[in-house]
């Protein structure tokens, strides 16, 4: 049977009529590592969930009371592959998510470890926020499994998985935390992590879109754009005598409060520092300006001052942008640790049958221990 071709544009495919394909055939077919979705697939999934809870076809739980107005965590994945990825994929032919979409698949270059207790939208933005730059293809269990299929019976054993094998094609795993607890207390999750360290591969965290970045950068350069106003007329006034001490004054005052707060353990102390060298860099540039329009002394020292000072209040961004990125980065890493006690016979499975074999296969390696510190 001729496969349907899969189509670039997802804004094309009718996801009310889909192509319909031979799910378990084509997963027979087709080998794990080339169940992928791509960037622009889990781009138009999250705007193809925000209409149908628009219009009231993906609908809270009793299990999951999400907000239909709320656009930063959403509904669980729980939800959205029980009404969303099931009902479609099923009209489909049973495949996964991917195969439909890409029926000849797409090689693994990514793979995605993540609990299903998160928001559709949170996992969603984190993914494509932190989206390697050299990764094309993304696995990911809910988009890449057949979720119409004998999930189980896809798995035997945990090394031999489609996890697994996609896994190990992928020079690189994206770990993403989630707000209801660590992915880690998940056994799969943790044998996952282990996997892709006792491999070898790139391990990176995803981290959601620092909230309200423009706002934060926009406030600190309308502050130095004030602070440069109010400078210039008052140093139009400064006698002659004086400017070789006030230049020296400038280049400190642009940019020692920029080098304390790089050396400094990271502190609330860090933003006064930041905006202090703000307000620095701006009467820096303001008074070398103003001596440059003046014409005194030497142009080409004016001219390198006021460089100087607009490359301080371009660092000083670029410093408070990096703090915002650590604190969304520490609030990651503490999701990671919320609910994980640090041995992998505490993490949990969905089937216990899964959570027998995975500790079996460590058991026989001698790898247990290994995996906790993992």
């Amino acid at each position: 049977a001729m496969r349907p071709r899969a189509l670039t544009d997802r804004a094309c495919f009718d996801f009310e009529r889909p192509p319909v394909v031979d799910g378990p055939r084509l997963h027979r077919d087709v080998p794990p590592e080339r169940w992928c979705v791509s960037r622009s697939d889990l781009a138009h999934l999250r705007r193809l969930v925000g209409r149908r809870v628009l219009d009231g076809r993906l609908e809270p739980t009793e299990r999951d009371t999400f907000d239909a107005s709320d656009e930063r965590i959403g509904p669980c994945i729980h939800t959205v592959n029980k009404q969303l990825i099931v009902p479609i994929t099923e009209k489909a032919g049973r495949p996964s998510w991917a195969l439909m979409l890409h029926p000849d698949g797409l090689l693994c270059d990514l793979f995605v470890t993540h609990g299903w207790a998160e928001g559709i939208y949170e996992f969603i933005d984190k993914v494509l926020n932190s989206w390697p730059r050299e990764a094309n293809h993304v696995y990911c269990c809910m988009l890449s499994n057949p979720q119409c299929l004998d999930i189980g019976g896809l798995i035997g054993s945990p090394r031999e998985s489609p996890f697994a094998r996609a896994l190990l094609a992928a020079p690189c795993m994206l770990v993403v935390p989630n707000h209801s607890g660590s992915i880690y207390s998940r056994v799969w999750c943790a044998y996952e992590a282990f996997l892709a360290y006792s491999e070898a591969k790139v391990i990176k965290t995803a981290t959601a879109p620092v909230k309200c970045l423009s706002y934060h950068l926009g406030l600190m350069a309308l502050t130095m754009v004030l602070v440069f106003c109010a400078a210039w007329f008052p140093f139009e006034s400064i006698d002659a005598e004086d400017i070789k001490w006030v230049d020296g004054l400038m280049y400190v005052l642009g940019s020692a409060p920029l080098i304390v707060a790089s050396c400094i353990p990271f502190s609330p102390m860090t933003l006064a520092l930041l905006y202090l060298n703000a307000a620095g860099a701006a009467c820096s540039a303001a008074w070398f300006g103003t001596m440059l329009s003046a014409d005194i002394f030497s142009r080409n020292i004016r001219v390198n001052g006021t460089v100087f000072g607009l490359m301080c209040g371009a660092a000083t961004l670029v410093g408070e942008a990096d703090r915002l990125w650590q604190i969304q980065g520490k609030d990651e890493a503490k999701q990671l640790r919320q609910g994980y006690t640090g041995s992998l016979r505490d993490a949990q499975s969905t089937e216990p049958e899964d959570k027998e074999r995975i500790m079996c296969e460590l058991a026989a390696s001698g790898l247990e221990e290994e995996v906790n510190r993992a």
